[in-house]
């Protein structure tokens, strides 16, 4: 089986000599068609943070069922699937509040288990979810990445008509912008330094974008007051900082982003004079990835233009490369399997 193996930090390879996954009772076999590129993949390929080594990458994926384990009732063979590529323990205090994402035994396909950058993946029956029938393989595999923007607004507490600036126009930043159209927000504000970035912005529905240099324009825009929420999808230390700095008094700041590495926190005061209220969000529940697809397939969401790139499985490492850098063009790049 051909696919992308994870040897350490800074080394993937393409493989042609893979095993091809051995079906359990409770499990199906998925023919992968597109299996995309996350950030959080591009985090671990730096650092090694999130991911064991010696697995197969890849947790953004569609495909079709092609094989069913003997206790497997409700997926037949031919069905068009995406997957929820987190695998909770089912037992423990958050997965029996519902809240999966923060389960204390969490494992996740591409990350402790073999992931879908590959011909085949197996897959858990509860973890996986049908495709209706106008949602297409590219945009199946769309579905987690913007299960984590869905997530990210839900949490927020965001209201109608509250405005909010989202830092970072990359994959879940654009995502982000589409959700918070979708839940009733008032004018988003964009802020991002790549020019061809900035225009994705403004044409899925970003009322203002801004170069990082401009931070300071964020208070004409919100009528001298600051942001009523701030989304940051990029989290920096530079961006980290600059959430307390626009929003306002009172205001709310959502951590979408990732960051592994310590930093030195700037302007603490602020949280406290400002009365601030900050969370972090990690991943999404099962409700919110069903949610996520009644979204796209009631066309709520567009995520055709945010596929900047298709490649072949063989250009998988070289693509790492680029993505690893900081101001690259690429937005979401999938890798069509076969």
């Amino acid at each position: 089986m051909k696919g992308i193996y994870f040897k350490e930090p800074h080394n993937i390879k393409f493989k042609t000599d893979l095993s091809k996954p051995e079906l359990k009772p409770d499990e199906v076999l998925v023919k992968v068609k597109y299996c995309g590129i996350c950030g959080s993949d591009i985090e671990s390929y730096e650092t090694g943070a999130l991911m064991l080594t010696g697995i197969i990458l890849g947790h953004e994926f569609s495909g079709d069922v092609i094989e069913v384990g003997d206790k497997v009732k409700k997926i037949k063979i031919g069905t068009r699937v995406t997957a929820n590529p987190n695998l909770p323990c089912g037992k423990c205090y958050w997965c029996i509040h519902d809240q999966e994402n923060m389960c204390k035994d969490s494992y996740g396909l591409g990350l402790t288990h073999n992931g879908a950058l590959a011909e085949y993946i197996k897959v858990k029956e509860d973890r996986l979810h049908k495709l209706p029938d106008n949602i297409s393989y590219e945009e199946g595999a769309m579905v987690e990445p913007l299960a984590v923007a869905t997530y990210a607004v839900q949490e927020s507490g965001i209201k109608l008509g509250e405005n909010a600036v989202v830092i970072g126009a990359g994959t879940i930043g654009l995502l982000t912008i589409q959700v918070l159209n979708a839940a009733g927000a008032g004018k988003i504000i964009v802020i991002e330094p790549v020019e061809s970035k900035q225009k994705k912005a403004l044409e899925v529905g970003a009322d203002v974008v801004l170069n990082p240099k401009n931070w300071s324009k964020i208070s004409k825009f919100t009528k001298k007051i600051g942001a009523d929420h701030v989304f940051d999808c990029v989290a920096i230390p530079q961006t980290i900082n600059n959430t307390m700095k626009i929003v306002k008094k009172g205001g709310h700041i959502t951590f979408i982003g990732i960051h592994v590495e310590p930093f030195q926190v700037e302007g603490f005061l602020q949280l406290l004079l400002k009365n601030i209220s900050i969370r972090g969000v990690f991943s999404y529940t099962n409700d919110t990835f069903t949610d996520t697809i009644t979204l796209l397939e009631k066309r709520k969401i567009n995520v055709k233009p945010l596929i900047t790139k298709i490649i072949k499985l063989e250009e998988v490492p070289e693509m790492f490369k680029i993505l690893s850098q900081l101001e690259h063009e690429e937005i979401k790049v999938l890798t069509k399997i076969q």
